[in-house]
């Protein structure tokens, strides 16, 4: 059995479908579950999904290692590190220190790693990291509000991070074969780096370095690799999914908290369509409760059956006025206001008859799943890629749509919460079909 440890909840999303469409059966924990907690129906492969990404870094490593135990505990004999697959860090972490954690607690002396994603435009070439072509250190990710990323180098970026050797597998390795990337392994091992970062351009150089490591206790990186591996170990192409899915006649509403370019180009296309758009502004009201509280007033003085579509409630700002709201509250407490007031908004949503929600942002995302209660859920069919939708198995009856910031294209966020052709069931309508396992696998 395959067991994840992800540092985010839209990774994790994006793992797990990974891992659905390469034919594992796969279910998503959000944070570490408790031994009283039993998995739902047969499955392959376990995703824990954790808030570890943006944590302290000693925070980080125990909330890994706490997952590794569960995981371990559950039957799991291969464990793979979700990142995100643009090496979202700070130059003290995390994904040094969790790599260096996992790897010492499973006596693992070689891990090999990528990035790489190329459905989701990142690759990796002579360790570099590319967005859609552009060198990371010149792509948006250079501006990130939290993790601005102004080197594109992988291996010194990891270097920066842990103590421990950090190799290359070029790309003229891995097209020359699975055999090529074992030869290099075992030149690593002897050489004694810790961590091989692996060139990988195309899905196929993806699924030659997951056979060269199948058998490999730990393994590292973005969705792509674990996808590699799960090509490597599944016994059998994924199903279909079903036909005839209620879904999208489901009452919707989005909740945005992401500034990144990519969410702030798909909220101007709800705008531009007419959506109702209420913005949440942290500096004007810094309570949080209150702050949720003038959502949902506002949310209540819609139409029952809104005509132009889901209503969206937003946080995201482009990064100068971003600067301004973090000057004015603090950067912690800016954040704290606005997932505490996205969490509870998100509540009210459900309280009102909403069976989706559909969020942007990673943080944002855990703030929605800590709120409505969901500890785990099964993985549905994709929304894009690496955006499944979620059918709780336990907190809410409402499917979750988690995206992360950067994903989807300028129509994504119009697309997922858009009416049916028919007329939109009322907004009251709490009997929705939440058995349903939206696709996926039993």
């Amino acid at each position: 059995m395959l067991g994840v440890i992800a540092d985010d909840v839209t990774g994790a999303g994006d793992v797990a479908l990974a891992l659905r469409e390469s034919g594992l059966r796969t279910v998503l924990y959000f944070g570490v579950p408790g031994a009283d907690v039993a998995p739902p129906g047969e499955h392959e492969a376990v995703v824990v999904a954790l808030k570890s990404r943006m944590a302290r870094p000693d925070s980080a490593v125990e909330e890994s290692l706490a997952a590794l135990r569960r995981l371990r505990e559950h039957g799991v004999r291969q464990v793979y590190f979700k990142f995100c697959s643009t090496f979202d860090s700070t130059a003290k972490g995390n994904i040094g220190p969790v790599l260096d954690a996992l790897a010492d607690a499973l006596d693992v002396p070689t891990v090999l790693l990528t990035p790489s994603s190329p459905r989701h435009g990142r690759t990796q070439y002579e360790g570099h990291l590319f967005v859609n072509g552009v060198p990371l250190a010149e792509s948006p990710m250079r501006d990130h509000p939290l993790t601005p990323m102004r080197d594109s180098s992988l291996p010194r970026l990891l270097r920066a991070q842990t103590e421990r050797h950090v190799g290359l597998v070029r790309w003229d390795t891995v097209r020359a074969g699975t055999e090529a990337v074992r030869a290099a392994i075992a030149d690593a091992l002897g050489r004694g780096d810790r961590y091989l970062l692996a060139d990988a351009l195309t899905e196929d150089d993806l699924r030659t370095l997951g056979r060269a490591a199948a058998d490999a206790p730990l393994t590292a990186g973005a969705a792509g690799l674990a996808a590699g591996l799960a090509h490597a170990v599944a016994d059998e192409a994924p199903d279909a999914d079903e036909d005839g899915d209620p879904l999208d006649c489901w009452p919707a509403a989005v909740l945005c908290g992401s500034c990144s370019a990519r969410t702030l180009e798909q909220l101007d296309a709800l705008r531009a369509l007419g959506r109702p758009v209420h913005r949440l502004d942290p500096v004007a009201e810094p309570d949080p409760a209150a702050l949720a509280g003038r959502a949902l007033d506002w949310y209540d003085t819609l139409p029952p059956a809104a005509p132009l579509g889901a209503p969206v409630f937003h946080s995201s700002v482009p990064t100068s006025q971003l600067h301004v709201i973090q000057q004015a509250l603090g950067v912690e407490r800016a954040a704290t206001v606005l997932e505490e007031a996205t969490g509870r908004i998100a509540v009210g949503l459900v309280a009102r008859g909403v069976r989706r929600v559909i969020a942007a942002g990673g943080e944002t995302s855990g703030a929605v799943v800590a709120a409505l209660g969901v500890r785990g859920g099964w993985i549905g069919r994709a929304a894009a890629p690496g955006v499944p939708w979620i059918r709780p198995t336990s907190g809410t009856p409402a499917a979750l749509l988690l995206k992360s910031g950067n994903f989807g294209g300028p129509d994504f966020l119009a697309t997922a919460s858009a009416p049916p052709p028919a007329a939109t069931p009322p907004r009251d309508h709490s009997a929705a079909p939440h058995g349903r396992h939206l696709g996926a696998r039993r």
